[in-house]
């Protein structure tokens, strides 16, 4: 066989990228970046605001395990226990009802203020409603619901608590986004998270 000693300096490239190539996999790898990361922001807002709606309800959740067991406050087993919201603020306190009048609702200053909790991130109370159901929530610009033993019942009060205490509530909780989530107290004991 004869070789032709032009082709003895030809160089074959058949492995590697052109510049053109790399610019353009870089181009495609920054936009899915981009894409992840704006869509990672509504994702962790909707995680956070969920787990802000989950320990909302563990805290209405601990007022009644208070309230229907014996812990003991200021010396004294008889105090209800209860969680109180106003909407469009950010904070909502857990009490004991010791003011001695054991009205349901958190009075600043009479009754103990156990905690005082703080949606963050921007979150806040949207919107407080009770009702006898969904269907018939009308919004309250305040909240309270109570637990006193040995009654596992929610109180639910407003401004003032009424001879007939109302069967639902709930506590809707609003993201920088605009999302939402809501708590819902229902007076046989019964708390859910719902979006």
């Amino acid at each position: 066989m004869r070789h032709d000693s032009r082709f003895k300096n030809i160089r074959t490239f058949s492995r590697g990228f052109t510049l053109v190539e790399l610019i353009v996999s870089i181009s495609i790898f920054a936009m899915m970046t981009a894409l992840v990361v704006a869509k990672y922001g509504n994702f962790n807002q909707s995680v956070l605001l969920t787990n802000l709606a989950y320990d909302m309800a563990l805290t209405i959740r601990t007022a009644q395990t208070y309230g229907v067991s014996v812990r003991q406050e200021g010396g004294d087993f008889k105090y209800p226990y209860g969680v109180s919201f106003i909407a469009g603020d950010s904070t909502f306190v857990f009490f004991a009802d010791t003011d001695g009048t054991k009205n349901g609702i958190y009075d600043d200053g009479t009754d103990a203020k156990l905690n005082s909790y703080t949606l963050k991130r921007g979150a806040k109370i949207k919107d407080v409603c009770i009702g006898s159901s969904s269907a018939s929530c009308s919004s309250e610009s305040v909240l309270s619901i109570t637990y006193t033993r040995p009654d596992p019942d929610a109180r639910i009060c407003h401004i003032y608590c009424e001879a007939t205490i109302p069967e639902y509530a709930r506590i809707t909780i609003e993201g920088l986004d605009g999302s939402t989530r809501a708590v819902v107290v229902r007076k046989n004991g019964q708390i859910s998270v719902e979006e």
